[in-house]
């Protein structure tokens, strides 16, 4: 049988978990998670100048993003092994998806392949913040449960 404090944690960690999984998946972030991927990966077709900008640029949307959102979050957690080698997974899943539309692009001799290419990836990557939602979730769970049973 539970105590009254142990319920009220319990409940406290469950707003927590909520809250994080709702931050991290928020589609503001994934929209600039998806300009990101855009704007670096339409660079190599660019001439000269406007290929650095856009890098620049690039470079400029991840450092900014990643100060809003860590300034934002309303639950600071360290980030878990397992969080970690999912966003790892999803970042090399956006890559491939790059390259695939690439090869394609290139295939049917579009004049810069690149931007299609990085217009396809960076749609992928707005609907990979949806769609990995319920993922985000259970690795929440997943670490919170960890945190119960005494695990680091």
């Amino acid at each position: 049988m539970r105590r009254p404090h142990s319920t009220h944690v319990h409940q406290r960690r469950e707003r927590s978990r909520a809250e994080n999984v709702r931050h991290a998946s928020s589609g503001a972030y994934g929209l600039i998670a998806a300009l990101v991927v855009f704007a670096v990966g339409s660079s190599n077709d660019l001439p000269s100048p406007w290929s650095l900008v856009a890098r620049l640029v690039g470079g400029g949307l991840i450092v900014g993003g990643l100060v809003v959102q860590c300034r934002q979050a309303r639950v600071h957690k360290k980030t878990s092994v397992a969080g970690a080698l999912f966003s790892l997974s999803v970042a090399a899943v956006v890559i491939a998806v790059l390259v695939a539309s690439l090869i394609v692009a290139c295939l049917v001799h579009l004049p810069i392949p690149s931007v299609p290419a990085a217009a396809v990836a960076a749609v992928a990557t707005w609907v990979a913040t949806y769609a990995t939602r319920p993922v985000v979730e259970r690795v929440a769970r997943r670490d919170d449960q960890g945190c119960w049973t005494g695990r680091r």
